[in-house]
This record gives C-alpha cells, structure tokens and sequence, in this order.
C-alpha cells in the first residue's frame, strides 16, 4: 500500500515533510475537511467480473473507488476490493466522531490528511491540558482515528501521546491491554461507532492512568543489568545471538541513546525506566529510514506499521519490569 502523505491539514507547527495546509486552532470539521483534501467521497460497486450470488441482488466481490470531486480533473481511484458484507467509513463521517469533544471545544483538530491515494485516512485531535512526568518534561495528549478504504484492516481510534522536549510519539495501552478500539466495516459499524461516546467519556481517565504509569517508570531507576534485561523483553536476542554472546545492533543505538540523548539526561529522567522507554519511542521515530523509505512514510510507521507496534510491547514491558522491581 502506498504510504506517502498525499494532503494533509494542521494546525501549528509545520510537519517535517512539509506538506500540508496550515488551518487555525478554532477550525471546524468542515473546514478541515476541505483543507485536508478529504472532502471526497468512495463508493462500492460490483467488481468487474463478479457474478450475482443470491435473489436480494447481491454481487460475490465489489469495488471501493473513489469519486473525483465535483469541478475537479479527477479521475475515479480504485482502492480495494472487498466482500459484500463490507460497508464504507466516509471521511465526513470519521470526523463526526469527533463531534462530542471538538465540537464542545473540549478538543482541537490537530492534523487530518490522506495517505496514498486514499488507501488510508487519519484524523488527530489534542485533548486539553498535558501530562507532566517529570518537572520541565511534559507530554500532550491526543486522540487519533484512522480508516482504510481498501477492505483491509478496521476503523482504528487509539491514544497518544507527543513528549514536548523531543515530539517522539508515546503509545498507550488501554485497560484491557489494547491500544486501540477497533470496529469492522459492516452494517453493525454505524452503532458501534456511536457506542463511542462512552469511549470518549473515559478519555481523560485514560490519561491520568497514563500520567500515573509514566511517573512511576521515572521513579524505576536502572542499572546495566536492568536495561540489558529491558532490551531483551523489547528486542530479544536470537539463538545463535545469544550462544556467540552477541548483541542486536540495535542495542548499541539504544545505550547510546539512554546515555547521551540530552532530553534523556535532565533530572528525573536520566538513568530511569523513563529515559529507557523514551530512548526506544525516540529509536522507533527517529531511526534511519529503510532503504524504500521516503521521509513522509515515517507518518505511517510511527502511527500503523511496525513502529506503532514496538512502541506499545515497550510501555507494556516497561511497566511490568517496573513493577516487578519496585
């Protein structure tokens, strides 16, 4: 799937790949929309050679295909093929979940923007107030959705958190062990998706339990025999590895990064669990790209692809050798 940022809206200070319109905090959905160049809509069909299964009309596959926008040189967008169960999140729609925080200026849209062609969609609004773990070191709250057209993967709304000092994105994990709300495309959506609000309720909550937990890893303090066993936990050694008494490379850059990163060596935070976890969200963020991958494909790995993923098993791992230890 392509990954690359193809128009994206924000508010604040621009992104690094320096794409995107810039809107003001006050933005409404509209508005972002329109600036995010997600005011398109995608419709399913029967796909070509697809044979009617059943009397009700019914088709075996369908197509998702975007609809150019009207007064626009657009060109139709095949984005997926799906079942005939699946039903469609318009973008309209994912900003109606935000409805009952921005809309009370209990929030604030942040970032939205389309990745590909439309193959996925996200929308990203900050909570107010920020998390301080330690003095001087603070971390922002935000909610993000995200939606894929393709008729792979799910409706996605998930908690994180941006550390002020190095903007490295923070993962959370919610009380049943997940770091997402997930509801399928289906007929059951639209209900699952206005269940939501009591999802919305519990937001500040999650936080303050967040809040909690970081402040407990910055009082977890380490030595070299707890990080080495923090890095196995993370990023397990191989067999031979382990019999040869070699490291991942990986774990030089960690060390190097939990001793001499400076936002990780100010009081409170140097020498910690804190500095430990934020030295692999700061590695998984920050990394030297792969060798296909282009500057704004960072997006899609920090926030959905592999990074996403690394940084939730380090918070969980964190948490647990935290506990055991104190």
């Amino acid at each position: 799937m392509p990954a690359n940022v193809q128009t994206m809206a924000f508010y604040g200070d621009v992104p690094w790949h320096e794409i995107g319109t810039q809107v003001p905090q006050d933005v409404t959905a509209e508005e972002m929309i329109r600036a995010a160049g997600m005011d398109w809509y995608v419709e399913v069909r029967p796909a070509r050679g697809a044979k009617q299964i059943n009397r009700q009309g019914e088709y075996s596959r369908y197509e998702v295909v975007r609809v150019p926008r009207p007064q626009t040189e657009e060109s139709e967008v095949l984005l997926g093929v799906v079942g005939r169960r699946y039903q469609p999140l318009q973008n309209v729609d994912a900003f109606d979940f935000f409805d009952p925080i921005v809309g009370q200026h209990k929030a604030h849209f942040e970032t939205a923007g389309v990745l590909g062609q439309g193959e996925r969609i996200w929308v990203m609004a900050r909570m107010p107030g920020a998390m301080e773990v330690v003095k001087g070191d603070d971390c922002l709250k935000y909610l993000l959705l995200s939606n894929t057209h393709t008729g792979e993967g799910s409706v996605i709304a998930k908690f994180t958190s941006i550390r002020v000092v190095c903007q490295n994105t923070l993962m959370m994990a919610m009380d049943d062990g997940q770091k997402v709300y997930r509801v399928r495309h289906s007929k059951k959506m639209q209900f699952k998706l206005d269940e939501l609000s009591d999802f919305l309720a519990i937001t500040q909550k999650v936080f303050l339990k967040a809040e909690e937990s970081f402040r407990r890893l910055a009082k977890t303090e380490m030595n070299e025999k707890r990080l080495e066993t923090y890095l196995e936990a993370v990023f397990p050694r191989s067999e031979a590895q382990k019999k040869k008494g070699e490291e991942p490379a990986r774990w030089k850059s960690l060390r190097e990064l939990f001793d001499g990163t400076p936002d990780l060596q100010v009081p409170g935070v140097r020498g910690t669990m804190w500095a430990a976890y934020n030295a692999v969200t700061r590695f998984e963020d920050y990394k030297q790209p792969q060798q296909d991958e282009q500057p704004d494909q960072r997006l899609e790995r920090m926030w959905f692809g592999g990074g996403a993923e690394i940084k939730l098993v380090a918070l969980m791992k964190a948490t647990e050798l935290s506990a055991s230890w104190n």
